[in-house]
């Protein structure tokens, strides 16, 4: 998992796709008075990415399982830690 941390990271670093907003102007209407912007919000959904994090939690979750068991291992095999705890 630590090993593909660059790659998760610098992919929320790279700035996303453009998105292409088909707008025709007519140049028979004036110009507004006043120009406008508006902030438009544009909910995707990817599927590629959405794969890619099922993988990595799986292999998260399978991780986890193993560094469960080393712990239950080392904890059983040392009399000293368990009455510590």
């Amino acid at each position: 998992m630590f090993h593909q941390l660059p790659e998760l990271v610098n992919r929320y670093l790279m700035p996303p796709d453009p998105v292409i907003i088909h707008y025709s102007i007519n140049p028979a209407q004036p110009p507004p008075e006043r120009p406008s912007a508006w902030d438009i919000e544009v909910k995707m959904e990817d599927a590629n990415l959405k794969n890619r994090i099922m993988v990595t939690v799986q292999s998260s979750k399978d991780s986890m399982s193993d560094l469960n068991k080393l712990d239950d291992e080392v904890i059983d095999s040392l009399p000293a830690a368990r009455s510590f705890l």
